[in-house]
């Protein structure tokens, strides 16, 4: 598979050779990715990188609110923050998390994971992660999805829509985080001996 996003070919080394396995995590707001990246890097020994951290650490330096900071996000710090997970992704031993984290790390992600939820449940965790009603929540999910869709498809014409860039689809509605983390596990581990 080559690299989706033509802007980092020229950081690519072909010559490094990874230490330890990449395992790309993305999905929608509140699907769940950062729950599904925790349980794999805790069974694969890997560490955890989430670009969405680092989009909230950038709120909290220009003390904006989330919404805000993802309306008037610079594409520059996209560049950059896209700029270091190649890098995590070339060297390895990283679960890197983000909505764009697959198309990034392309051909050096061992796994590429979609963790889909549905809108309902996406809302509902949403308003509890940010103390919100359901209500604002929806409204605030499906704005923000679409202004990172329209984002990334003007930066980079990545359409997110397009789920062929991913290996597994973990699907994560109703069900008990017991049997989630027993499905992901179990998934990826048949995936990687393939």
């Amino acid at each position: 598979m080559k690299t989706y996003l033509k802007f980092f070919k020229k950081h690519e080394n072909l010559l490094i050779k990874k230490s330890a396995l990449t395992i790309t995590v993305s999905g929608l707001s509140g699907s769940g990715k950062t729950t599904v990246a925790r349980e794999i890097a805790k069974v694969f020994k890997l560490k955890i990188i989430n670009a969405g951290d680092l989009l909230r650490k950038y709120a909290r330096q220009n003390k904006m609110s989330l919404d805000k900071t993802s309306k008037s996000f610079p594409a520059l710090i996209d560049c950059e923050i896209d700029k270091m997970t190649l890098k995590l992704a070339q060297k390895g031993g990283h679960v890197i998390v983000g909505r764009l984290s697959a198309w990034v790390a392309g051909e050096w992600a061992d796994c590429r994971i979609f963790v889909q939820s549905n809108k309902k449940i996406r809302d509902k965790r949403i308003a509890q992660r940010d103390n919100l009603s359901i209500s604002a929540a929806g409204i605030s999910v499906t704005e923000r999805d679409k202004r990172d869709r329209d984002r990334y498809q003007k930066l980079y014409k990545i359409d997110l829509k397009n789920k062929a860039v991913y290996n597994l689809t973990i699907r994560n509605n109703k069900i008990t985080l017991l049997k989630l983390k027993k499905e992901i596990i179990q998934k990826l581990k048949d995936f990687l001996q393939k």
